[in-house]
């Protein structure tokens, strides 16, 4: 097998996690922080696999490593923040979304959490992951099945 450069591999896992093959792409990222293990993207590449399989704990560590590496990325804020809403982390959230302000998220970015941030209701763990299942539906135009889970609570 022939070596990869950093890049080589962060592309090819970029291109596996594209592709829906979560474990090729996860085998690229890990490789590349057994040699850098404060590799920003890789980090925050390995937090979004989590998310995607539903480890949204574990997926924290990976984010802070991206954001601890590079600040300037503000898709690694917004991943941060956005899990940290999604397990119902609401101070903490927002300690980072002030800090995510002044290190330069965007308006657009910041107004958009600050507002699920202040109508995010205080719910039991089962209704929070319908509330969030409701919101990721309302986000991709599917208005009408997010409405069926939030009926149900």
């Amino acid at each position: 097998m022939t070596e990869l450069t950093i890049e080589q591999a962060l592309q090819k896992g970029i291109e596996a996690h594209k592709a829906g093959r979560i474990e090729e792409a996860d085998r690229y990222y890990t490789a590349i922080l057994q040699v850098q293990p404060l590799h920003p993207d890789a980090n925050h590449n390995l937090g979004v696999l989590a998310v995607s399989v539903g480890k949204l704990q574990e997926s924290l560590e990976f984010f802070v490593q991206a954001l601890e590496a590079n600040q300037k990325v503000e898709q690694f804020w917004i991943s941060y923040i956005d899990v940290l809403i999604k397990l119902n982390l609401k101070d903490k959230a927002r300690t980072i979304l002030s800090e995510a302000k002044n290190k330069g998220l965007s308006d657009q970015h910041y107004s958009q959490f600050a507002q699920k941030l202040s109508l995010q209701p205080n719910l039991s763990n089962s209704a929070q992951e319908g509330f969030i299942k409701a919101q990721d539906l309302r986000e991709t135009g599917k208005y009408i099945e997010a409405i069926k889970i939030l009926e149900d609570y």
